[in-house]
């Protein structure tokens, strides 16, 4: 009780400091509404819907597919139904040239995807830890994605410190996660390359150091390297076994340049992890391509390239993505195998709005997958296997 006084103190010094009157003009770039997930952030858009009350602004987003599987080729052909989403709401106050941001995200596919074994999609690969083993078909996402807050500190214009801290969160590894790019949100299906680029995202007891200037970015994480099983509802929320360190460049608003390094796990199961990206966006277009290392101590060094695109018009949408992913050479029947072979995957996609107003888009569309190494498996996929996903499309209108 000695040291209330002191603690009062030094409470009342740190609000003091963060209510120093705002700048005059404070860089867009350095907005946290553009952050999508952790503090990465899709380039040149707040991808939110946004409303004010009083110091606060509120904010939210979401996206849901409603999707039908039909595949031709394997000698047994999957006809399934399921759906991809997630919810994004938050809040953010100002206070002089600090802000408090607090946001959260979650998803229902563990309850709209088959918990044991997730939706059908042939040639993908989940690890035992990435959340599988699983062959030819995808894991739902977490319930619980995000629950994490963020406080910022802007000493001039143009500059910026910040600490993220997340119960769920996304570390300052790689570019969005796919469900959240601006180039990869309208596709109804994961990236094959889910395996090696992609499970940072839903780690735990994360927390983010940063600073910004308008062209530069450093980032540093701590966290637990999270995975869960199952039916994907539970939070992996062990001790603080991974770091990262993420830098990025922004020469333009438009376009944002990532290189990071992170170490995954402890011990047997540590993994060394690199990641580099050029990410580009604009009001009609968006593309990322992606390129993602990971190494482990007695085992092949897998390395995934991606590249995705997506053309906006007011009602209609084409997307594709192109993909280079490492496969153990047995897959799919020896997925422990020590050796690798490249294999390559192709999806197209096309998207009417019948709904496209400013807030709120509805939509009917298709997605295509074409895979060239298929013609080496014919015992288990058949002649030109094909899988073809028609869904209705929902999403928040800003997105």
């Amino acid at each position: 009780m000695h040291n209330a006084p002191r603690m009062t103190k030094c409470l009342t010094v740190v609000l003091l400091f963060f209510a120093i009157p705002a700048l005059a003009q404070v860089d867009p770039q350095f907005d946290p509404l553009r952050n999508v997930s952790g503090t990465t952030a899709n380039p040149a858009s707040v991808p939110w819907v946004t409303s004010g009350s009083g110091a606060w602004t509120f904010f939210h987003g979401f996206n849901a597919h409603v999707t039908y599987v039909s595949e031709t080729g394997p000698q047994v052909q999957r006809n399934e139904a399921f759906s991809t989403n997630w919810l994004t709401i938050g809040g953010q106050r100002t206070f002089g040239r600090g802000f408090l941001l607090v946001r959260g995200r979650a998803s229902a596919e563990p309850f709209t995807i088959p918990k044991d074994d997730g939706y059908p999609q042939m040639l993908q690969f989940v690890s035992a830890e990435s959340g599988g083993p699983l062959v030819d078909r995808m894991r739902p996402h977490d319930l619980l994605g995000e629950a994490a807050l963020q406080i910022g500190y802007r000493p001039s214009a143009s500059t910026l410190i910040s600490l993220y801290a997340g119960v769920v969160g996304d570390p300052a590894f790689g570019a969005a996660p796919f469900e959240l790019r601006a180039s990869g949100s309208d596709l109804a299906e994961a990236p094959f390359a889910y395996d090696v680029q992609e499970p940072t995202h839903d780690s735990t007891s994360v927390a983010t150091l940063g600073f910004a200037t308008r062209i530069i970015t450093i980032e540093g994480s701590v966290f637990h390297d999270a995975v869960t099983f199952g039916d994907h509802s539970e939070i992996d929320n062990g001790d603080i076994d991974s770091n990262s360190a993420r830098v990025t460049i922004t020469p333009t608003p438009n376009l944002a340049i990532q290189f990071s390094r992170a170490t995954l796990g402890e011990d047997a199961a540590e993994r060394k992890m690199s990641s580099a990206s050029l990410t580009y966006g604009s009001e009609h277009a968006a593309a990322t391509a992606l390129w993602t290392r990971r190494e482990r101590e007695g085992e092949a060094t897998q390395t995934a390239y991606g590249f995705e695109v997506a053309f906006r018009a007011p009602r209609n949408t084409v997307t594709a993505r192109a993909e280079w992913v490492d496969r153990p050479s047995g897959f799919p029947d020896a997925i422990a195998s020590t050796t690798l072979e490249q294999t390559t995957h192709f999806a197209v996609g096309y998207i009417f709005d019948f709904i496209a107003a400013q807030r709120f888009r509805a939509g009917a569309g298709v997605n295509i997958d074409y895979h060239t190494q298929s013609h080496e498996l014919p015992d288990r996929y058949g002649h030109k296997p094909q899988a073809i996903y028609a869904f209705i499309r929902l999403k928040s209108g800003s997105l």
